[in-house]
């Protein structure tokens, strides 16, 4: 007599972030995740946030217009499984509890808010079951719009990490006012950054470094000129310190419409790539790594795997 499999389940995971929001969709066999459907919206729902404090009407309903197409996607793919989380800009909005109750009014969505901690777990779990043959000690950067998480660990087991408050979009608003970007403002930022790297998780021995986030794809992108965003392509780049040094170069010496025609970088994050791009030089230099992974897997991929399993966090 044959024996029936039980077919993979669909399942979902919405990130919640500063600048963008992203949905994935999987099928998921009990192992492993075989993605169907893998995007970001650029929102900025935390435009304004690192000034004001709080999410703007605006910023708001871009946010729930972007959920709301999400969830319908989810609806037409027939996923049986959503796991929807918020990061930073939801952790520091005055007023996050208002859009979190808007999307479960209007939207029926469920939004965890977590902490930096969970955010950082998410991060490495992703990378670790996407990178198995790692056998070096890993670091994994992931710099946001409002926060960068630095987690260091080994054989799926996490060591050291750290929640720091850089992020692409805050240290653009708060730095950088001029365009193009002036050498004063530059300054008084890498200052700022490398006083919070000073806190970042160091190994005894060499690592294997790691980034993951818009960031770090974007970067990864611009290195190959590419015109679209190609997946196959950015997933497991190899971002030399030297080629990122030379892309910030790029950057400062173009204003925002200039950056636009760089081919690799999206319009929309042209404003915000010579921030989140010095956080990971500094954070390159600062632990001296020649050279980095970019990985396509971030917290939406660790939602996914930690909320499938019978494991809790």
């Amino acid at each position: 007599m044959e024996t029936k499999l039980n077919p993979p389940r669909k399942v979902a995971s919405i990130d919640i972030g500063t600048h963008t929001i992203l949905l994935l969709i999987a099928e998921w066999d009990g192992e492993k995740l075989e993605p169907l459907v893998d995007v970001e919206t650029i929102v900025r729902l935390g435009e304004g946030l690192y000034t004001h404090r709080s999410l703007s009407e605006e910023a708001m309903d871009r946010g729930l217009q972007t959920l709301a197409r999400y969830m319908e996607r989810c609806e037409i793919a027939e996923v049986q499984t959503l796991f929807a989380v918020g990061t930073n800009v939801l952790r520091e909005a005055k007023n996050a509890a208002e859009f979190v109750g808007r999307a479960r009014e209007r939207l029926g969505l469920s939004i965890e808010v977590i902490s930096g901690e969970e955010e950082a777990f998410y991060s490495f779990l992703a990378v670790t079951k996407d990178l198995r043959d790692l056998k070096k000690p890993t670091l994994v950067i992931d710099v946001g719009g409002g926060s960068t998480e630095l987690i260091l660990g080994r054989g799926g087991q996490i060591e050291q990490w750290v929640s720091l408050p850089l992020g692409a979009v805050r240290c653009t608003e708060q730095f950088l006012h001029s365009d193009p970007v002036q050498d004063g403002e530059w300054k008084t930022m890498e200052r700022a950054i490398r006083e919070k790297l000073a806190n970042t998780p160091r190994a005894l021995k060499p690592v294997a470094m790691v980034l993951v986030g818009g960031t770090a794809t974007t970067l990864a992108s611009v290195e190959q000129g590419l015109e679209e965003f190609v997946t196959e392509k950015i997933h497991h780049f190899i971002l030399t310190r030297e080629a990122l040094k030379n892309q910030l170069s790029l950057y400062r010496s173009r204003t925002i419409e200039e950056r636009k025609t760089i081919p690799g970088l999206s319009p929309a994050r042209a404003d915000v790539i010579l921030a989140g791009g010095t956080i990971l030089y500094m954070a390159m230099e600062e632990l001296d790594c020649p050279s980095a992974i970019v990985s396509c897997h971030g917290v939406r991929y660790g939602v996914l795997y930690q909320g499938l399993s019978k494991d809790k966090i």
